[in-house]
């Protein structure tokens, strides 16, 4: 169990090094719990963040609506093509994907909203309070829902190369709150995913093996319901990252080890803390199985020309770019909040091969970090399948 004094100073340090106005984590292992906090709630004023602060969360609400569905739905083919992003639906509706893209995963809000709706029937109740009576109560989760919280972190966007601007009051659209509405702590959490790890509550030990389950294969790892399924330092690891409305954040967990990670960030740059955080844990994911040579390969391990990568590859509101340098490619994302409606153009990250056809930004310790292509004039970036447009 590392200290708590020695998780304060990664935590610390982490945040130092990236200018995020404010975070708190929490680690559990075996049914012990260390936390630590640092920054504020909002740039301009005084109030600290505390291990208790309340933070958007956003799509660590994911593995939250996949156990309610997976509570009350039958477990059909449906289901779990709308909770693995595998049913073919854009990313913020539920018209099709190009049909060059079916098939593939490709991270769509849609399909958790149709989860959602669907669970919501089922049970003859509004979607939040389904939520709150069959999964939020029975855990404890006081700490934990979709009505705005007193005295939470703001979000922040980026403002210049360094700076940060506060979002303000974000208001988040009701039937969006499946893919990403929940204000939570790192303890509520933790909590949640204590239960995930063997813990009394609402699923069985049958339905929470289902939701571990990979579904499908992308960026070298598998995805199940609700929760990524890959490799942390040689373990195997569950994880949901959460980026919204200037918020960014991770809940791991190494079920072997009853170990999980909660990091929780007030800017649209916390993906620097959280990653440091992970890394300084030993909890990065693994590169996946590696295959020999350097360049892009897609998804049958058919080696890619530089013709057949570099590019711009567009889906609905998301676009990127894609240069060749060397051994490297030259990555940039575009898209819109779909929340704050702000637009977000990244800066252009250098991607190296880490093996088995997938490229990372920072070695490809998180998830988000990956890039792959899985089929010629295909780039799955930002976890979306998207076709090449120029």
């Amino acid at each position: 169990m590392v200290p708590a004094f020695e998780l304060e100073e990664i935590v610390r340090d982490a945040r130092a090094r990236t200018g995020v106005p404010g975070v708190a984590a929490g680690l559990l292992v075996d049914g012990r719990v260390e936390s630590a906090a640092d920054g504020v709630l909002e740039l301009g004023r005084e109030e600290p963040v505390a291990v208790d602060t309340p933070f958007r969360i956003a799509s660590i609400s994911k593995p939250f609506t996949a156990s309610l569905a997976v509570s009350c739905l039958p477990v059909d083919e449906q289901l779990r093509g709308w909770l693995s992003h595998t049913a073919g639906l854009r990313t913020e509706s539920a018209e099709p994907l190009p049909e060059d893209a079916q098939g593939l995963f490709s991270y769509s809000n849609a399909g958790y909203w149709a989860a959602g709706e669907a669970s919501a029937a089922a049970l003859g109740l509004p979607f939040d309070q389904a939520m709150r009576e069959r999964i939020i109560e029975p855990l404890r989760l006081g700490a934990t829902g979709y009505d705005e919280p007193a005295a939470p972190a703001r979000g922040h966007v980026q403002e210049g190369e360094t700076g940060h601007r506060a979002v303000g009051v974000d208001v988040y659209p009701v039937e969006r709150r499946p893919s990403g509405g929940l204000w939570s702590t790192v303890d509520d959490l933790l909590r949640f995913a204590a239960h995930h790890l063997g813990g009394r509550g609402p699923l069985s030990e049958e339905q929470r093996s289902l939701m571990r389950e990979p579904q499908s294969q992308a960026l070298g790892a598998g995805y199940g319901l609700g929760w990524w399924v890959h490799d942390a330092g040689g373990r195997a690891a569950l994880d949901h990252e959460g980026s919204v409305a200037g918020y960014q954040s991770i809940l791991l967990l190494v079920p072997d080890e009853r170990l999980a990670l909660a990091v929780l960030t007030n800017s649209w740059r916390g993906s620097g803390v959280v990653r440091r955080v992970v890394e300084q844990l030993g909890l990065g994911a693994g590169p996946p199985a590696a295959r020999p040579g350097v360049r892009p390969r897609d998804s049958s391990g058919m080696e890619l020309t530089e013709y057949d990568v570099v590019g711009e590859y567009e889906l609905g509101d998301a676009r990127a770019s894609v240069e060749a340098s060397g051994e490297e490619l030259l990555v940039r994302e575009h898209e819109i909040d779909p929340v704050t409606g702000a637009p977000i153009a990244g800066p252009q990250l250098r991607a190296r091969a880490i093996g088995g056809g997938v490229y990372g930004y920072a070695g490809g310790a998180l998830m988000s970090h990956r890039l792959d292509f899985p089929r010629r004039g295909i780039a799955r970036i930002g976890w979306l399948a998207m076709p090449r447009s120029a």
